[in-house]
Formats: C-alpha cells, structure tokens, sequence
C-alpha cells in the first residue's frame, strides 16, 4: 500500500462536525477580524501550556519575529541559536537586524549544546534561541540558568514540541518566550497558518501584541470594530499585521479537544519504532533522561540515508529531510563566511537523518507497512 507522510482530510473527517461549526459560528456572526475567537483560544492555549499569557501569530515565524522585537533585538546584537532547523529561526533574528550566531548541538537529543552556547557568548550576545528539535526539548533549565547568569533572554522555538515536557513542567512556562507553530502539520494544526508566543511576563505580553498588531492597543481595535470606541489612530509602536485570524482561532479551538489523544498514539508509534526497528544498525532517536518527547518526527541516521530514502520510496514508503541540509550551508547564508565543517555534530546528523511518517493519520496497518518497507530495505 502507498503510505501518506501527511493525511489532512483524514483528520478533518474525525473532527468534521465540530470543524463545520466553528467556521460557520464566525461566518454567522459578522466578526470576521477582531472578535472573541482569539482572546478564548489564547486563554485556552495558555492554560493548557501553564503560561500566564499568549499572544497569537500567522505563523511560527511570525511569533519568533515578534518576540525577538519586543524584547528590544535589533543591529549590533547577537543571537545564539542552532543550524538544523527551519530557517525561520535565522530570518527572525536577522529581520531584526541582529546578528545569527550558529553554534553546534548535543548529538542524543539534536538540541543546542549548553557549553557551545557558553563558548559562543561575547560582549554583543543578547538573547539565545534554543529549538526544541522534532519534538525533544532542550536543555532549558540549563539554558536559563546560563542565560541569567550573563544577563541573556531566552527565546525557545518549541514549534515542534508542543505537549512536551522536562522534569514533569509543560513546555511553554520555562523561557523568557517560548513559540509554537500551527501550521497544518503540526499537533495542533490550522487549516491555514497560526502560531504563538507564550510568556510569564504581562509587560512583554502586552508589547506582543501591539507589535503584531499595527502596534495599537488591542481595545483600540476592538472598539473601532464594534463602534463602541473610536478615537482614531495611536500607534505606540512600529507594529507588523501577523495576527492571528478569527477563523483559524475557531478551528484551533475545535481541534484542541485531540491534542492529548495525538500526543499519546505519537509516542505509542515512537515506541513501536523503537521496538520493532531495533538490531538493524539505525541509529534510533532518544529521549534524555528527564524528558517526555512529543515526536512531532520520528527522525534515525543512518550513513545510507539516501540509498535506503529510494528504496523505501520505490515501496510507496514516503520520507523527509527534516531541516537539512542546515542552514549554515544554504545558499542564502553563503555571505555569512560560515564555513562547512565548522558544526561537525549539526552537519554529520543532516547528513544520515531520515524522518519517518509518524501521527494520528497514520494507522496501525501503515505502520506495519512502515516497518516492513525497512526491514526489507536495510
């Protein structure tokens, strides 16, 4: 059988009616932009994070973006972060105008290594981006002490780690900001694009939300919208538009019903990799102690990365690149002068990782498919 890596409208059909209901409430009530769908799903996605507020984004990108503003980033800075990801860690930090600074990562969990960041702090060093890679998060408890020490805010892009844990406390309470994505194939996904920062702190919260929204007050927009206030223009700020939609929020909130079962068939497929894939001389992702993954990927390495990646495809077993190669070497970056071999540990993982097809869309009999396709193929 052909196996999708991604299977939406097999999702949609489980949470169809709900689904349905949500996108014909904000139809039917006229409230197209600013209305009371995103305030409820902040106040809902922040309970269920263990955060005090959360400031709605279009994008994961977008929530990097406006927390790196609000915390005052800008030309002359410098950010510590990682090269095996997205690239809208480092096109975050260099809209800003500051300065990308790569450093290498803990090889078990392919997360940013702790005395890297350490090495890599000078007197121009203001914040860290630690990236929760597919789903392990970092070494935050670490990363903050270390970032106190020298006077650094912590930027965490959990976009991948939603529903993850350390030491038993959720992601989302530990860093200065931590930002989620919900881009259709994430834990919780849009039908669209949407993401979110969550914070502690009530002033950076309030600073978020301007910056994502013409940098006005939030009241002043919903007063405009209703009439109940309208005193015209007053910008505190040089605010972006990335916010959140009416309609992607309604979704969200229908959909968040699923994310405790989707987490726990992840991580009951993680373990039937784990086990059924073992002896074949992959090497199998784990999770450190004191950690609870929430295997957004199920990403092994292997030195036949390619070999095995067409073989398994000529058996309708689809995989991915997830985020490689790393950004250091992509083109765009080239100028940087950041040469290759200058993150052995990030270079040698993007080069032998190959991410399997994981999730609530994959069924028991695909999974088999899955492991059969592999054992055949190695």
């Amino acid at each position: 059988m052909a196996v999708p890596f991604y299977d939406h409208h097999k999702l949609y059909l489980r949470r169809k009616t709900e689904i349905d209901a949500a996108i014909a409430r904000v139809i039917a009530s006229g409230r197209l932009d600013w209305g009371p769908e995103v305030p409820a799903f902040e106040a809902e996605f922040a309970a269920l994070n263990g955060a005090a507020h959360a400031v709605t984004a279009n994008s994961g990108t977008a929530a990097l973006k406006i927390a790196l503003l609000a915390l005052g980033l800008g030309p002359g800075d410098e950010v510590i972060t990682v090269s095996n990801t997205d690239i809208g860690c480092s096109s975050a930090i260099r809209f800003t105008g500051a300065d990308v600074v790569w450093v290498d990562i803990e090889p078990v969990s392919r997360t940013i290594e702790v005395a890297a960041i350490a090495a890599a702090i000078t007197p121009r060093t203001r914040a860290i981006m630690a990236v929760d890679m597919f789903g392990h998060p970092a070494d935050i408890p670490a990363i903050m002490a270390l970032a106190q020490a020298h006077g650094l805010v912590v930027i965490e892009d959990a976009c991948l780690a939603l529903g993850a844990t350390i030491g038993g406390t959720t992601v989302g309470s530990l860093s200065t900001v931590t930002c989620f994505s919900f881009a259709p194939s994430k834990h919780l996904g849009s039908y669209g694009s949407g993401g979110c920062a969550l914070t502690q702190d009530a002033n950076l919260a309030e600073t978020m939300r301007k910056i994502a929204a013409y940098g006005q007050e939030r009241i002043r927009h919903y007063g405009m919208h209703t009439g109940a206030l309208d005193t015209g223009l007053w910008h505190e700020t040089e605010g972006l538009n990335e916010r959140l939609d009416e309609i992607q929020a309604a979704i969200l909130r229908a959909r968040m019903v699923d994310l405790a079962p989707n987490l726990a068939t992840r991580r009951a497929q993680a373990q039937r990799y784990a086990t059924e894939l073992a002896g074949l001389g992959l090497d199998l992702p784990q999770t450190l102690p004191g950690y609870e993954h929430a295997w957004r990927n199920y990403v092994i390495e292997t030195d036949d990365r390619d070999g095995l990646r067409q073989r398994l495809s000529a058996r309708g077993i689809p995989t991915n690149l997830s985020y490689a190669p790393p950004m250091h070497v992509q083109p765009v970056y080239r100028p940087l002068g950041i040469a290759e071999g200058s993150l052995p540990a990030t270079e040698r993982s993007c080069a032998r990782l190959l991410g399997l097809p994981i999730g609530p869309q994959i069924d028991p009999d695909q999974q088999t498919e899955i492991i059969s396709a592999i054992r055949a193929c190695v």
